[in-house]
């Protein structure tokens, strides 16, 4: 990787982890080994306008499993399923036809000028290099946000022709984490 490219890279995982990327709703965890379970926070920053946040729904990509949705104290779950293509054995010897397809948390609210976190526990796919969308709808009082732009294939999310400055490329972008390498001996 040339020097530049590693610079820009860098600057962009300073922006996500600093949250001046301009996004709203964002997943905590920046990278996560592919093929682990791994524990994921969708971050929501901020209301719409001045309206409290009073549902958040995030849809779970085709080849995530195994998914449970943390509990939030004044929340409630529901979880909407898909068969799976392929069904599986789970620890005890059942059989595993279906898996979660969405989840959505109700209650609060969250009032403007505060966040949230919500949380879920997901087998990921075990394929290294792929960047997994969870699409995700803010719904408020009065209006919604939804954080559900993925940038198109092949080309970057950010638009780097003022390293100083780099702008996103789509305006109400989706949650995202890529996945990394499993390291030696991680399950």
């Amino acid at each position: 990787m040339s020097s530049r490219m590693s610079c820009m890279a860098a600057l962009l995982l300073g922006l996500l982890a600093s949250g001046l990327a301009h996004a709203h709703a964002v997943i905590n965890e920046a990278n996560l080994p592919a093929g682990t379970l791994q524990f994921i926070t969708i971050r929501i920053t901020h209301a719409c306008g001045e309206s409290p946040t009073t549902a958040v729904r995030v849809l779970i990509p085709e080849d995530v499993a195994r998914v449970t949705a943390g509990y939030m104290p004044g929340w409630t779950v529901e979880r909407r399923m898909r068969k799976l293509a392929e069904p599986y054995k789970n620890e005890v010897g059942g059989m595993v036809t279906e898996t979660v397809a969405e989840l959505t948390w109700k209650g609060g609210p969250v009032p403007d000028g505060l966040f949230a976190e919500f949380k879920l526990r997901a087998m990921l796919p075990d394929t290294p290099g792929k960047t997994l969308y969870f699409k995700t709808i803010q719904v408020c009082e009065q209006g919604d946000l939804r954080w559900i732009e993925v940038p198109k294939a092949g080309e970057p999310d950010f638009d780097f022709s003022d390293p100083k400055n780099p702008v996103m490329k789509v305006k109400e972008p989706s949650p995202f984490v890529k996945l990394v390498p499993r390291p030696a001996g991680a399950r």
